[in-house]
């Protein structure tokens, strides 16, 4: 091996040395000290303006629940029809009286051929609809 390859391999043991090492590291934990101390100073406030948030986040829910139930309340189907009645309002399926009448089958177009009266309509033409269901919505005027 050259000579300058073991020189290089060979630890500096030496006073001056080891003192500039610890001073480094010294100056190196004073710097980190100085950081962390200087970041405290500057979040100081957050813990205080994080637990105001959280008490005043407390007393929105509050609020919010206490209205929350109190639309509720205002909003019952009970309370609808009582005010409806009191602005004069009448239901719908009341409100006049309702016409019925049978629609009549739609005719076949021209080009198609007559089918045997004992054959099923075909699946394109509808069955007559009975008029035997009665739906009634209501709904305010």
């Amino acid at each position: 091996m050259p000579r300058g390859v073991i020189a290089r391999l060979t630890m500096d043991t030496s006073a001056v040395t080891w003192r500039g090492r610890a001073m480094r590291y010294v100056l190196i934990y004073l710097m980190l000290a100085l950081v962390l101390v200087g970041l405290r100073y500057a979040t100081q406030d957050v813990r205080v303006n994080l637990r105001a948030t959280t008490d005043r986040e407390a007393e929105l829910l509050t609020v919010r629940d206490g209205l929350e139930v109190q639309v509720q309340a205002l909003t019952t189907p009970q309370r609808v029809r009582e005010w409806a009645f009191a602005q004069s309002m009448r239901r719908f399926a009341e409100a006049e009286p309702k016409v019925t009448a049978d629609i009549p089958l739609v005719p076949l177009p021209a080009g198609l051929p007559p089918s045997p009266p004992d054959a099923s309509p075909p699946s394109s033409t509808p069955a007559p609809v009975s008029q035997t269901r009665l739906e009634v919505r209501t709904q305010w005027k």
